[in-house]
């Protein structure tokens, strides 16, 4: 009886072990394919280029937060950056409002990200346009791990290396060192620090992504 007791006690634990490691995947995953992305980023000339990671801003109305995972503020305009951290090949469209996984015979729906993306833009545009109204904030979607992307209706998604490439195609300039750095310390300081305050942030992402599988 003990014996069996036991077992039950090990099969417990292992079934607790295996859910929290599937709940964790998609995070480590995720913390991995940001950080390939910052040191791409990186390689971005200082002197014109500033670069900011996992912010956390105040949303629309300022009811809920919005999480970024880079912005890169340059002498050239405001580049706003969504990882996604998907394996295979990956496809979509601009006015499609779900995109599609492809892992050999596999598929799996996500939400545009384009879409989630423009949440991160207006946020953005909600702490600087009062000083900056005309300033141009330009999205970008990064798979850093996409074997293929088949992407239409637009050239703002990519890897690690052509992003960073089309950031480099933008050479007008539009700001000052002095504005680039007031909009790179404006950021900065918005950025909400604080385990509960990134705690609440996931707890409600998730919220949003259990009432629909597919997100």
């Amino acid at each position: 009886m003990n014996s069996v007791f036991l077992l039950f006690i090990w099969i417990i634990i292992l079934a607790g072990f295996v859910g929290w490691f599937k709940f964790k995947l998609p995070i480590w995953k995720g913390r991995l394919g940001e950080r390939f992305v910052n040191k791409k980023l990186l390689e971005l000339d200082s002197l014109h280029y500033k670069v900011l990671d996992d912010l956390l801003l105040p949303s629309i109305g300022n009811t809920a937060t919005t999480q970024i995972d880079h912005v890169v503020v340059s002498n050239y305009g405001i580049f706003c950056i969504e990882t996604k951290d998907y394996a295979g090949w990956i496809f979509g469209d601009t006015q499609q409002e779900y995109w599609t996984q492809v892992i050999y015979r596999t598929k799996n729906r996500f939400y545009n990200p384009l879409r989630q993306n423009y949440a991160h833009t207006k946020a953005i545009e909600i702490l600087i346009k009062p000083l900056f109204p005309n300033i141009l904030i330009i999205p970008f979607i990064i798979f850093p791990s996409a074997k293929k992307l088949k992407i239409s209706g637009t050239d703002s998604v990519g890897n690690g290396t052509d992003t960073v490439s089309k950031i480099r195609s933008y050479r007008n300039f539009v700001l000052s060192d002095v504005d680039r750095d007031k909009i790179y310390e404006i950021l900065l300081k918005a950025d909400i620090k604080g385990d509960e305050a990134r705690k609440s942030h996931l707890m409600s992402a998730r919220a949003i992504k259990g009432g629909n599988p597919n997100v």
